[in-house]
């Protein structure tokens, strides 16, 4: 995305973040590109290092190409469904009221860590817009306030929480592995999300990161006075935007159709639905939290926050170009997952990384991978289908719990995405920035959290 030339205050980072920056823009190519690369790298390596013949890979990755139709669908409806949530009115006026009141500009950027961390744990989808979304109003009211709080730092403390969204409520592969049909579940079973997300193991990691993110945009990160750039330079149009989808309603006569798509009841007899059956799920059938499940509540919730059907179609309308990437590369990474399974490579991969870790390593030597494979498969979800057959066979050898190994690779997952700029598309939209100019501040948190993470997962008890 381009604004435009950037001022003199707004010069790109220095050093070694203009450098990854450089590089990535120049030879990291579109993610699209790199899943059809993947393929055939897959294959070759199905080609050298197993029995299989051309023919047998090419049937493997037909026999795996969709696997994950289902898994596909469950992520664009939490991109989808997140989206829509975040411009309601009812999110809006909450956004509002919380983004005037820090009053300091040490205050702002720390707000804007707490905040954005809760949005992101609720609901990645939900956390990248309206996190996106009150880093604009927190900029605005900051001005009304007279308090001069940097843009960009706002914006980058507002993205750098994001890096605790897979180990959250709708974290992806807890999630599916919490799900009885998953496409691994003959290799690890099901495992309950009060095995992986609400263990100590994961939450006082994540609450670590959470602090030391707090202590650098409070301490480290903050720019000298005379080094601030307002919104209002970056954007001089931002002090008069809406938040809110709503549709508008044509002029002329109103017909049948139209009272039914501008009014709330058949909304809230829906929603009401969603209601009886939660209760049937938690209190009569006894199932617990799952991907399905999450996507769900958000249905309920956009139906009911958006209240007539015009102003949900509209909301989906604007919410789905953001799933593009999970449609159209899903089918390509599950072909990558047949070949890995069929041919024989899982057990090869499996091999290799017992060779160069032990049970007391092989969560953070998992966390690693996972974010040198995130880099270049920007999807922790589609990822997943390509680790996770090695990672499991790997850690199940080496005495590691399932539930141990999910949450470290959701951990690298999380982390590579402070420097990798897929998953900032969307919000960096909605901020009217360049990834470039967040990313000095995000590699600093990367480097940081990144030796948070990897203690926390070495150290802390499962």
């Amino acid at each position: 995305m381009s604004v435009g030339p950037l001022p003199a205050s707004q010069a790109q980072p220095r050093g070694f973040t203009r450098w990854l920056t450089g590089m990535a823009e120049r030879y990291v190519p579109d993610s699209y590109v790199i899943v059809l690369i993947l393929t055939f790298v897959t294959f070759i390596l199905g080609l050298l290092l197993t029995n299989s013949t051309p023919l047998d890979l090419v049937a493997d990755w037909g026999k795996g190409f969709w696997v994950l139709l289902e898994f596909a669908m469950q992520m664009t409806l939490i991109v989808v469904t997140g989206y829509a949530l975040a411009t309601t009115p009812f999110v809006n006026r909450v956004l509002v009221r919380m983004a005037g009141v820090p009053r300091t500009a040490s205050g702002v950027y720390v707000y804007a860590v707490v905040i954005t961390f809760i949005a992101y744990y609720i609901n990645w989808g939900f956390g990248l817009i309206f996190s996106a979304l009150f880093a604009r109003e927190l900029a605005r009211q900051a001005s009304k306030n007279g308090v001069k709080a940097d843009y960009k730092l706002i914006v980058a403390a507002a993205y750098a929480t994001f890096i605790i969204w897979h180990v959250g409520l709708s974290g992806s592969v807890p999630l599916l592995v919490a799900t009885s049909n998953h496409f691994m579940v003959k290799e690890m079973g099901v495992i309950p999300v009060s095995q992986t997300l609400f263990v100590p193991y994961t939450i006082i990691t994540m609450l670590l990161v959470v602090l030391v993110t707090v202590f650098l945009f409070w301490k480290v990160l903050p720019p000298k006075e005379n080094q601030v750039v307002t919104m209002e330079e970056v954007d001089p149009e931002a002090m008069q935007e809406q938040n809110v989808v709503e549709a508008v309603r044509t002029t002329g006569p109103v017909t049948p159709a139209d009272r039914l798509m501008y009014s709330g009841i058949l909304s809230y007899i829906m929603a009401a639905m969603f209601l009886v059956y939660l209760g049937y799920h938690f209190f009569v059938a006894k199932k617990c939290l799952d991907i399905n499940l999450v996507n769900f509540i958000f249905l309920m919730l956009i139906i009911l926050l958006h209240r007539t059907p015009a102003n949900l179609i509209r909301a989906v309308q604007k919410a789905t170009p953001a799933a593009w990437g999970i449609i159209l590369q899903f089918p390509f990474y599950a072909g990558i997952f047949g070949m890995m399974k069929f041919s024989g490579l899982v057990e090869v991969f499996a091999q290799w990384i017992l060779s160069v870790t032990t049970a007391q390593t092989f969560p953070a030597f998992v966390a690693i991978l996972s974010a040198i494979m995130g880099y270049f498969i920007p999807s922790g979800g589609s990822k997943w289908a390509v680790e996770a057959p090695y990672i499991i066979a790997a850690g199940a050898q080496l005495g590691v719990p399932h539930a141990k190994t999910v949450i470290a690779y959701a951990f690298g997952n999380d982390w590579i995405n402070l420097i990798q700029p897929f998953w900032a598309l969307p919000f960096l939209t909605v901020v009217k920035l360049n990834f470039r100019e967040i990313v000095g501040y995000t590699t600093l948190v990367f480097v940081v959290t990144g030796v948070v993470i990897l203690l926390g997962l070495t150290f802390v008890p499962f």
